[in-house]
């Protein structure tokens, strides 16, 4: 089961976790509920965009973007993965976008030798939020055996790597989604209608 990351939920009663299994997947999971009237926007308000980064475990530039191009990421980012969890092809544009913004991001990277070993090295200042999502976005996307373990959610359709041997995930987390699943199936088996177990909680 994951952890909660301490972001401001402000009226929202959920939580949000790190699930994906990578920071692209996590980003675009950035809203709870998308498309519906539960809908919870979790760039908002805008310290959680830092506290979200520092529990991902990125190092990126203080000035990392403004809302608006952080949203557009984050849709982005959605479309083309929850196409790929759905085995569909995404939008040659989409693919583009990112290819774009990781081809900025890597211009800044160096190999260099460092204590003995080959690293990665930034020069000058830390990437951009932007840079460092849309290097990890194209990594997954160029990856075969990566891209083929992007899954979504049956219940919340956030995305995640499902690393499991038989690729048998079904739910973001089995203590949230996968509990309701488990409650709407119990209702429906013995009342005989489907029954909204968040709605009961």
């Amino acid at each position: 089961m994951a952890d909660a990351v301490a972001l401001d939920p402000g009226p929202y009663a959920g939580t949000y976790k790190l699930i994906g299994g990578s920071p692209a997947l996590d980003f675009a999971n950035l809203v709870s509920y998308r498309g519906t009237a539960r809908e919870h926007d979790w760039l908002r308000p805008a310290s959680n965009v830092a506290a979200w980064a520092r529990a991902a475990g990125l190092e990126v530039a203080a000035d990392t973007a403004d809302a608006a191009s952080l949203r557009d990421l984050r849709e982005l980012l959605a479309r083309v993965f929850l196409a790929v969890a759905d085995g569909g092809t995404p939008r040659a544009a989409d693919v583009e976008r990112i290819g774009t913004l990781a081809a900025g991001a890597r211009a800044g990277r160096r190999l260099v030798f460092a204590e003995g070993a080959p690293a990665a090295h930034w020069a000058g200042r830390a990437p951009s939020l932007l840079g460092t999502l849309a290097l990890d976005a194209a990594a997954l996307l160029t990856s075969a055996p990566s891209l083929g373990r992007v899954t979504a959610c049956d219940e919340c359709r956030w995305v995640f790597l499902d690393t499991t041997r038989n690729h048998s995930r079904r739910w973001c987390d089995p203590a949230d989604c996968g509990n309701r699943s488990r409650q709407r199936s119990h209702y429906r088996r013995h009342r005989g209608h489907p029954v909204d177990p968040a709605a009961t909680g």
